[in-house]
């Protein structure tokens, strides 16, 4: 597996870049399991002057049947809990940018403007370059629900939220090693 240019992983490189060299990113190996509560997860803590091209390319490349690997948004900075503002869509592109104007007004000004869109198969994935400590991460998933208006159809996965919210961080699908998935995730043309 060669991750291409457009890949997420080079955002997480830029936000690296611009950390202390001891920052510690989270990232996870799990197996996608339906209208399950459980989420079991093998952790791999990485400083940000480790994470590499290769050493991702290596983890993808020798995930085992039906593992995906996952960025959480869990990062540790001088032993202080931060998170990578992120969100999973259940929508095309087409459909997200239709609402891009009430996506910017319920979201943090300083989120949003740091904001980078990828098209992950089926729906979209979105990742924020802009740090946030545990409370305002809460607060902006809830954010996140508000997005669509009652009765409307979501454009935010709501059960992602859910997992997400039990357990204490976000995570996004990096890799394309199972059934469930269409794709790699990829930076947006549209968005």
């Amino acid at each position: 597996m060669i991750l291409e240019e457009n890949h997420p992983f080079y955002l997480l490189k830029d936000l690296a870049s611009n950390l202390s060299y001891d920052a510690e990113f989270e990232l996870s190996i799990y197996e996608y399991e339906p209208q399950s509560i459980l989420d079991h997860r093998e952790v791999i803590r990485i400083t940000a002057n480790q994470l590499s091209k290769d050493i991702i390319e290596r983890i993808i490349s020798g995930l085992p049947n039906n593992n995906e690997l996952a960025i959480h948004s869990s990062v540790r900075i001088n032993k202080k809990l931060f998170h990578i503002p992120m969100i999973d869509f259940v929508t095309s592109e087409h459909e997200i940018l239709e609402k891009i104007n009430i996506i910017r007004q319920i979201l943090p000004r300083d989120i949003f403007n740091e904001m980078s869109f990828f098209n992950s198969g089926r729906s979209c994935h979105a990742y924020s370059l802009k740090l946030i400590k545990h409370a305002d991460w809460v607060s902006f998933m809830g954010r996140l629900l508000l997005i669509s208006k009652p009765n409307e159809t979501q454009i935010i996965d709501t059960r992602w939220i859910g997992h997400r919210l039990l357990a204490g961080y976000s995570s996004l699908r990096w890799s394309n090693n199972s059934s469930h998935y269409l794709a790699i995730p990829q930076k947006s043309r549209v968005l």
